[in-house]
């Protein structure tokens, strides 16, 4: 069926206000807070609306809930009782595959969290020595809060816990020794030869019933405004969010937010978290020596936004060790869009 590019504009803007839908981050689907065939709320339902290949159709509605598919417009006009747009011309369309947007399967893609408790003896804190040598300001104990357990607690002795929020709530934390990693190693060698417990360098939640993996996690989410937040720089860990979020002065910067994925990858949760927040460009900050990673996970987000990649040409360095001008050098002049970073980077 063909549709044409008036008709397709004044349709989206129709479905928009008809079932208060949002175009995502990479404005190729409507996002619908409640599905209008089994009433599930959270933004299960999509309308695709980017360009129509072989696998793509224009205004396929799914919903990840209940798994209804629609693959023509006029079915679906119909269905949520705007039968008054529907395209004079008709066409019945043949058996096509789902497109990429429509493939996740709800396990993949579920948002739903266990709000989780914290080490017990957790206290936050607003003055630490550890903190203090990683460059902390009273700016970032304002805005990222963390704690110790205060003695009370020998699973969490000399580790610094952040709380990891979601929508005001602590879904998770993450846990940092404060001895720097070669004198972990020297410790654990030691420890292994005569028989110790080890320590670990970072002592995370997510391993007891109800906690939540980390795949559907996103640190410094809460500081990504819906429909405001148009920007989104993509890290690997808390500290390299604390250090850009300082070194760029973001904490008051609704365009532009800074998350961390907790390693080098982005799955479909993480995407799908992004996209219902309306985020339009990522910027992929992974380390510099992280090279197949960076890559991946450009290739994945492109799918969905306006991607780059801020290229750190020294592999030892990271947004936590890197200076201002260091970090403004990157930003200013080494973006690199993937097509740019896979020919000029990858291929090397």
């Amino acid at each position: 069926m063909y549709i044409s590019r008036e008709d397709k504009e004044f349709l989206i803007q129709e479905l928009s206000v008809e079932l208060h839908a949002k175009l995502d981050g990479g404005r190729k689907n409507l996002i619908v807070p409640v599905c209008p065939y089994c009433g599930h709320t959270g933004g299960k339902f999509g309308i695709y609306v980017g360009p129509e290949t072989a696998k793509k159709k224009l205004f396929m509605g799914h919903c990840f809930s209940c798994g209804h598919t629609t693959t023509d417009v006029n079915q679906l006009l119909d269905d949520i009782g705007r039968s008054d747009l529907r395209i004079e011309e008709t066409a019945s369309f043949g058996p096509v595959a789902v497109p990429q947007f429509f493939t996740l399967d709800e396990d993949e893609i579920d948002d739903e969290l266990n709000i989780v408790e914290m080490p017990e003896g957790w206290k936050r804190c607003y003055k630490n020595p550890y903190l203090k040598s990683r460059g902390f300001s009273f700016d970032d104990y304002e805005f990222f809060p963390v704690g110790t357990t205060r003695g009370l607690n020998f699973k969490f002795d000399d580790y610094v816990v952040f709380p990891i929020i979601d929508n005001g709530d602590i879904v998770g934390y993450i846990s940092r020794h404060t001895w720097d990693k070669q004198r972990i190693d020297e410790y654990n060698t030691q420890a292994r030869l005569n028989g110790k417990y080890e320590i670990r360098r970072y002592n995370n939640s997510g391993c007891k019933e109800g906690e939540n993996d980390f795949v559907k996690l996103l640190y410094n989410y809460d500081a990504i405004v819906e429909d405001e937040t148009d920007t989104v720089i993509i890290c690997e860990g808390v500290f390299d969010v604390i250090a850009l979020t300082r070194k760029l002065d973001l904490y008051e910067n609704h365009r532009i937010a800074a998350v961390a994925t907790f390693g080098k990858k982005i799955s479909d949760a993480q995407i799908y978290k992004l996209q219902a927040k309306g985020v339009r460009t990522v910027i992929i900050g992974y380390d510099g020596d992280a090279v197949g990673s960076i890559n991946a996970a450009a290739q994945k987000l492109n799918e969905y936004f306006d991607t780059y990649i801020a290229f750190i040409e020294d592999p030892t360095q990271d947004f936590d060790s890197m200076d201002f001008w260091d970090i403004y050098d990157v930003f200013s002049t080494n973006l690199k869009t993937p097509i740019e970073y896979g020919l000029n980077v990858v291929q090397l």
